[in-house]
C-alpha cells in the first residue's frame, strides 16, 4: 500500500503541478478543506489521473466525495479494487 501511496502522491504533484515535492503530501492531509486546498477542477484532474494512471473509474460525485479526502482514502479504494 505504501507503494501506491507513492505513486498518488506522485501523480498529484505531477498532474495539479503542485508547488512542492511527494514527501510534503502527508497520508491523512485533507485534499480539499484545509491541507492542500484543492478546487474542483483539481478534482477533476484526479479522477482523470486515477482512471489513466491506474484504471480505476470513480462514477458519481457522491463516490468521489468519500474517494477524494486524501491520499489514504484514495489508496483504500485502489485497494478495494484489487
Amino acid at each position: 500500500m505504501e507503494d501506491t501511496k507513492l505513486r498518488l502522491k506522485e501523480m498529484l504533484v505531477r498532474r495539479l503541478k503542485l508547488n512542492m515535492i511527494p514527501a510534503d503530501i502527508k497520508d491523512e492531509m485533507p485534499l480539499f478543506d484545509g491541507g492542500l486546498s484543492l478546487d474542483s477542477i483539481d478534482a477533476l484532474e484526479i479522477v482523470v489521473g486515477l482512471q489513466k494512471e491506474f484504471g480505476a473509474v470513480i462514477t458519481d460525485k457522491a463516490q468521489a466525495e468519500k474517494i477524494l479526502v486524501s491520499v489514504d482514502t484514495m489508496a483504500e479504494f485502489l485497494a478495494s479494487r484489487a
